[in-house]
Formats: structure tokens, C-alpha cells, sequence
């Protein structure tokens, strides 16, 4: 993402250069500062404004200039984050005048500065420094613990799907209910639960903390937030190694977990094109192992849409974006776009909490009975219920629009973003086919 970076004057006297891409033909590095220099120059000259920044194919020069006209000069991937250009800039000029401070010599080579110039850019980019790791077995397992980790919780918090015969679960039954029982009974046992409560709600998260500290697990979730924060990150995919995939198992994972616990897509599907009304009804069945029928099961319906919706967003949408885009690696941009596809479709995982039975009784609403045809006209539904859901689909079909433009290296705009815009909609219509075929809307 980093190709060089120059420390030079405004008057072209060069103090270090640093190259962090490898090309065929070296660079000449006098040459090169002579030319920034002078288009610097020429444009404060001419068009009485300093210049911060010009494109070229699939490069951006970046021009920062401080006290005493020293000029820094970093070129960078055209889809590199411009704001972590900024930052690492004023990082690397921050460095500089700390160590040499107003040092002007004629001819003086400055290349003890490379130690810094390096750790500042790596602990910035951490991305550029995974490449060297290797994901131990350890690690895998690490992943898949902490994954198992997060679904434990959110059970926790939204309570168990209804299971036939099987007593309500949640954090009033299992913690309050559950001591006060125990309290009723003996001190001995109300103790003794405690412990049990210690065990099974602080330990996991005390070994989670561990894991972070002592595994590469911590990188995995580390990208995800980073890409979540700022979607112009999704660059950073392709520095990324393959072991970083496992995401999508953790992407999976997490995803059906709150399909269930929250009670999934009860009304989600009523803002996708294609199907109005609810496509299911009778969401709030219990679960049968005895007679199981997935056709009046909660917990089957619920796994069998999220698994779709899934699945579509994560490996189909990103096939049908990297073969519209003509590109001869489509591998690589398929493997780049399924992974931004994996993490962006949690922002689509929250917004299914509104279309849950969970949230929908606890604002008061009945799902699965007559009375809830009523209330789903009401106001208070359409602000508490609809509104919230769009907003979240919007969010992530933005977030993940930008991520996988920002994979590919930019040629021409309009067929990204047309191959975007194709590919969501054929992942919608491939979404509404498969329902469509397997129940029709109620």
C-alpha cells in the first residue's frame, strides 16, 4: 500500500528516501526529488496555493509540508485510506524534528532514519507485519472458542429459542430466579450457585482476554473493527494472509446465533424487494425434536433463512462482483470482497435484532398472534421496528458497496460501482427465488 517516501526541501536538498515497494528498475531517488520539488514549487508559484496531493493511475502522491520548507512526501496505493495517510505524515514529520530537529547539511543522507521511518509505518499498518506469522493450530482453536464464546453470551442476554417441553432460558431465569430459588433452599446451595454463575459467565470471558493477549486471535477481530470503523480500510484485505479467513467461520457462527437467540427474521424480509408481507408465518412455534418439521419450527425456519442470507452475502454476492468485473485474478478479488462480505454482514446481523420476536415483545407488540396484524400499522412499529431495519440495511449494503470497490485497484469507476450495484440486486432476487421455492409468502 506504502511505495515511498521522500524527506526532501522545497528547493529539492533530498535528507532520506525510503522505497517499500519492490519494482524492476530502481528508482532514482535525485531525479524523483527534483520532480517534486519542482511541481511543488510550480504550483505555490503559480496558483498561489500549496499543493496537497495529485493522482496518477493507481498511485497518490501525497505532499505535506512543515516549518523551515521541509516537504514530505509519501506515494501510496490510490486505494490506500487517505486519513491514515494524514496520520502516518504527521507521524513520520513528528519523528524527524525529534531526532534531527532543524539539521540542514548540504548532501547529507539521513538513512539511519529507516529504523524509524519502518516501525512508525508497521506500528500504524500493523496489517503489513501479519504476512510474517504463522496461524498455529492453537490459534484456529482459539478463534473457534472465542466464537463459541460470543454465541454463549448473546444466549445469554436474548434468552433460548422456545424448545418443546423445555423450561424458558435466560438471564431472569438463569441469574435472579435462579438465586432466589437457591436462596430458599440453604445458604450452601445460594453459595454454590454463585460459583457456578462465576464460572460459567466470567470465566469464558477472563480466557477471551487471555486468548487476545497471548494468540494472533486478537488480529482477526482487530481488521474487522478497523474495516468497521472506517469501510475506505477494505484495501487492507489484500495484505492480509489466508488464515485470516476463519473470520467467516466466526462471521457464521455469530450470525445464526443471533438469528436464533433474537428470534430471527420474523418481519426482516418486508424491506427487500420481491416480497411483501411476511414470508413465514408462525415464527414463534416451539421446537420439536420428536417431530421435527421445519416448515412449523422457530428455530428450523430461523436457521434455514439466516443460512441463506448468509451465504448469499458472503459467497455469492462477491462471485457474481468479481466475474462482472472482468478482472483476469477474479480469485483474488473473490477471496477479498468474501472476506469484507463476511465482517460487513454483521452490521445487517444487528439490524435483524429489530425484526425479532425478542425485541418486538419486549416493546410490546404480540408476534404470531392476530392482534400483531394491527399493531404493524401503527406508528410506534413503523419507528421502532421499520425504520431502525432499513436504516441497518442501508448501512451495510453502504459499507459493503465501498468495501469491495476499495479491493480492486481503480481503473475506471462507473463498471465498479455498476458491478456493485448488479450484484446486490441479482443476491437479492437469488434470495427471493430460493424463499419463493421453498414457502410462499403468508
Amino acid at each position: 500500500m506504502i511505495k515511498h517516501l521522500l524527506i526532501l526541501t522545497t528547493y529539492g536538498q533530498i535528507f532520506y528516501s525510503q522505497e517499500f515497494e519492490k519494482t524492476e528498475e530502481a528508482v532514482d531517488v535525485a531525479l524523483t526529488g527534483g520532480l517534486m520539488s519542482a511541481i511543488y514549487s510550480m504550483a505555490s508559484e503559480t496558483q498561489r496555493e500549496k499543493i496537497s496531493e495529485f493522482e496518477m493511475v493507481t498511485s497518490r502522491v501525497v505532499f505535506q509540508e512543515e516549518e523551515s520548507d521541509l516537504l514530505f512526501v509519501l506515494t501510496v496505493d490510490k486505494r490506500m485510506d487517505t486519513k491514515d495517510t494524514e496520520d502516518l505524515l504527521d507521524m513520520i514529520a513528528k519523528r524527524f524534528f525529534e531526532k534531527y530537529g532543524e539539521l540542514r547539511v548540504d548532501g547529507l543522507v539521513l538513512s539511519d532514519f529507516e529504523v524509524d521511518a519502518t516501525e512508525i509505518i508497521y506500528r500504524k499498518l500493523w496489517y503489513l507485519d501479519t504476512q510474517k506469522r504463522k496461524f498455529r493450530v492453537w490459534d484456529y482453536l482459539s478463534t473457534i472458542f472465542v466464537a463459541l464464546t460470543i454465541s454463549w453470551y448473546t444466549m445469554l442476554v436474548f434468552g433460548s429459542p422456545p424448545f418443546k417441553g423445555m423450561p424458558d432460558f435466560d438471564i431472569k431465569t438463569f441469574i435472579w430466579n435462579g438465586l432466589l430459588d437457591k436462596l430458599t433452599i440453604g445458604t450452601v446451595d445460594f453459595i454454590l450457585y454463585i460459583l457456578l454463575l462465576i464460572a460459567v459467565i466470567a470465566i469464558p470471558a477472563i480466557a477471551v482476554y487471555l486468548l487476545f493477549k497471548f494468540t494472533h486471535v486478537k488480529d482477526i477481530f482487530r481488521f474487522s473493527r478497523d474495516y468497521l470503523l472506517r469501510p475506505t480500510r477494505a484495501s487492507y484485505a489484500e495484505l492480509l494472509p489466508n488464515y485470516f479467513l476463519i473470520n467467516i467461520f466466526v462471521s457464521f457462527v455469530v450470525f445464526l446465533s443471533i438469528m436464533c437467540f433474537a428470534g430471527g427474521y420474523f418481519v426482516e424480509l418486508r424491506v427487500y424487494p420481491l416480497s411483501p408481507g411476511n414470508l413465514i408465518g408462525g415464527l414463534d412455534a416451539d421446537f420439536d425434536f420428536l417431530t421435527f418439521n421445519i416448515h412449523q419450527s422457530d428455530i428450523g425456519d430461523q436457521i434455514l433463512i439466516g443460512s441463506v442470507t448468509w451465504f448469499s452475502w458472503v459467497f455469492v454476492f462477491p462471485l457474481l462482483y468479481s466475474l462482472l468485473l472482468g478482472e483476469k485474478k477474479w480469485g483474488n478479488v473473490y477471496k477479498n470482497a468474501m472476506y469484507i462480505s463476511s465482517i460487513a454482514i454483521f452490521l445487517l446481523l444487528i439490524g435483524s435484532i429489530f425484526g425479532g420476536t425478542t425485541y418486538l415483545e419486549a416493546i410490546g407488540l404480540h408476534p404470531g398472534e392476530a392482534i400483531f396484524a394491527e399493531e404493524s400499522l401503527h406508528l410506534t412499529y413503523q419507528l421502532a421496528v421499520q425504520i431502525p431495519l432499513n436504516i441497518f440495511l442501508v448501512i451495510f449494503l453502504l459499507f459493503l458497496g465501498i468495501g469491495v470497490n476499495r479491493i480492486t485497484p481503480p481503473k475506471t469507476r462507473i463498471p465498479s460501482l455498476f458491478a456493485i450495484a448488479v450484484s446486490i440486486y441479482l443476491t437479492l432476487i437469488i434470495q427471493r427465488l430460493f424463499f419463493f421455492s421453498w414457502a410462499a409468502p403468508t
